[in-house]
């Protein structure tokens, strides 16, 4: 069996367009839901995704599905592998946030259905299934809660948060996971009403791909978008995603606070803090069965071979079994006894320097100016100098769904199907940059000389520009700047060397050492040829120990101690878990009120309370 397929295939159908027709109580053709059976039962990567729709549909239409399917379905949920302890070998993905809230939410749900009954992969009853998955799901909901998503503001996992949360909400019998899905359903909705721009979820992301941050339209929470709030594109629902489940759900009410942020044409200033450094975990997490909390939390940043976590990693691999596991095969690299023995692992992911150290997404502090006319955004200092993956740094937005944004180009670690789609040519970056934002400008400064690393493919000594010039109304260019307008939405852009145009997408800055500058404003705001003007005189000036640019304030970053110095005073990048207009706080697992208006959520996680009005 081939378990090496393609993410076109992985990320193709996860759900069936029939789910719509069974809402409506009509029958169908049930080829289509046999499909996605054998899809599971080959337990390819993404196997999860599929069960989804399954338990929506063995929970509330079976009555409009031939015996033969459903004994299929029954079939399908009782031999499934719910979990990394369990019989059997394939390479699914079990550790990513949102694969982890979805492994748990579908053993809770199959347990839950198939109470009495003994499941043949792991031969336990349902009722067990279910203590184990609650357990999982409770610690999930906790530090979430607490910390925020470790996948922070992505546009595309959040999908695949709020199904599991939908199918939770509408069909577990457990209170406290009820309650306890709501309120995380409530935060993660929260995240992308405060951080939208005409009804895209635009903000820096944890996990962003090169389609989504190109063009907006093609962002997977457009769905959710549009049920929450009623914002964004004009469009379908489209029946073959997992953002159907939220489509489908019939007793989660969102808050009307969160519709009326999500609306507002107000401009907002917002800070938050979503997730934990590598340095914090072992502090933070609760270290009880350490494997089940610890581990999992490093697994759920993809944080595998970090020192501070490789120990962890290897034990993990060995107990579970991993080591044929597609995405894990190479851990077996470094499982030597004598090195376990001595401790010497992190001393060895240290020396070797490995670049899939860039993996592990990390705690993420961004700042993010929001207007009716642009958006622009930015995970403040973001580990500068280290390696990347996946993480979208910063990004502004403007006129009708106009994208801009900087990286330095990676290339994957692995050339397996299951590894080989980042870092790329436009998804995260192979080097990060120093990136700080204070209101609406952007530095970024890219230092590609540190020590070459394990795994890393060459590294290219240059960093380039997404600006769709064909979109904008205008454009002007001179060799260290360009400048765009796009209805009332303006952006200007400088650069600190030259700059060569690629194409019409593409500009290139050459180097080991570069930097751009990233403005954005309306024509409400100022006039066109004076921002115009102030774009082209402006100048970014790079000493041995900062840099520094001055268009509206004066902007400076210290590299040694990553400090952002603001019109001369140092500005804290280190957020409380909220800095926003509508609620203030530290992490905790207490309570949040979330207001705006005469509108207001309230949420206390220990106490099980959850109120709006």
């Amino acid at each position: 069996m081939n378990l090496d397929i393609p993410m076109s295939i992985k990320m193709n159908y996860k759900c069936f367009p029939g789910i719509k027709d069974l809402d409506s109580g009509k029958k169908i053709e049930e080829n289509q839901i046999i499909e996605i059976l054998e899809y599971i039962n080959n337990r390819y990567d993404c196997a999860d995704f599929r069960m989804i729709p399954i338990l929506r549909t063995l929970y509330a239409y079976s009555t409009l599905l031939t015996e033969a399917t459903l004994k299929e379905i029954e079939k399908t949920v009782l031999g499934f592998k719910y979990w990394m302890d369990e019989p059997g070998e394939d390479s699914m993905c079990y550790w990513s946030e949102n694969h982890q809230l979805i492994f748990g939410t579908i053993e809770l749900l199959a347990g839950q259905f198939y109470s009495d009954k003994v499941f043949y992969n792991l031969p336990i009853t349902g009722r067990e299934r279910m203590e184990r998955a609650k357990k999982r799901l409770l610690d999930w909901f906790k530090y979430r809660y607490k910390y925020g998503f470790i996948e922070w503001h992505s546009n595309t996992y959040y999908e695949e948060d709020v199904a599991p949360l939908s199918l939770l909400i509408d069909f577990s019998e457990d209170e406290e996971i009820r309650v306890k899905a709501s309120m995380l359903m409530d935060l993660v909705l929260f995240d992308m009403a405060v951080n939208n721009y005409q009804g895209y979820f635009v903000a820096t992301s944890g996990r962003c791909y090169e389609e989504q941050k190109k063009d907006p339209n093609r962002q997977d929470v457009l769905d959710i978008m549009k049920k929450a709030f009623g914002i964004g594109p004009v469009r379908e629902y489209d029946y073959t995603r997992l953002s159907v489940e939220f489509v489908l759900n019939k007793k989660y009410r969102v808050p009307e606070v969160l519709i009326d942020i999500a609306r507002s044409k107000e401009k907002f200033i917002l800070k938050e803090s979503l997730g934990l450094d590598l340095s914090e975990v072992r502090e933070k997490i609760d270290p009880e069965n350490k494997i089940e909390t610890v581990g999992l939390y490093y697994w759920a940043m993809e944080a595998f071979t970090n020192p501070q976590s490789i120990t962890m990693t290897m034990e993990m691999f060995r107990n579970w079994n991993l080591k044929s596991n597609i995405f894990l095969k190479d851990l077996k690299i470094v499982d030597i006894p004598f090195l376990r023995k001595l401790n010497l692992l992190p001393f060895l992911v240290k020396i070797l320097n490995s670049a899939t150290q860039g993996i592990a997404i990390q705690r993420a502090n961004t700042y993010t100016l929001r207007s009716k006319d642009y958006f622009l955004s930015t995970a403040q200092l973001y580990h500068p100098r280290e390696f990347g993956d996946q993480q979208h740094i910063s990004q502004a937005t403007l006129g009708d769904g106009i994208t801009v944004f900087t990286t330095h180009p990676g290339k994957a670690f692995f050339s397996d199907n299951a590894r080989n789609f980042s870092p790329s040519y436009w998804v995260g970056n192979g080097i990060n940059p120093y990136a700080a934002q204070y209101e609406n400008t952007v530095l970024l400064y890219y230092d590609l000389t540190p020590r070459k690393g394990f795994l890393e493919g060459k590294r290219l000594n240059f960093t380039h520009l997404y600006f769709p010039e064909a979109k904008f109304d205008r454009v002007y260019f001179g060799e260290d700047y360009l400048f765009g307008i796009s209805g009332r939405s303006m952006i200007g852009i400088k650069s600190l060397k030259k700059i060569k145009k690629i194409n019409e997408e593409e500009w290139i800055q050459e180097g080991k050492k570069t930097a751009w500058a990233i403005t954005v404003m309306s024509t409400d705001e100022t006039n066109f040829e004076f921002f115009h003007k102030s774009i082209q005189n402006s100048k970014i000036e790079l000493g041995r120990k900062s840099i520094k640019y001055e268009l509206v304030h004066d902007l400076e970053i210290l590299f040694k101690k990553k400090i952002f110095i603001v019109d001369g005073k140092v500005e804290n990048t280190n957020y409380k878990r909220y800095e926003l207009p509508f609620v203030q706080a530290e992490a905790t697992t207490g309570e949040y009120h979330f207001k705006y208006g005469d509108k207001y959520l309230f949420l206390n996680y220990d106490e099980g309370a959850r109120k709006y009005g």
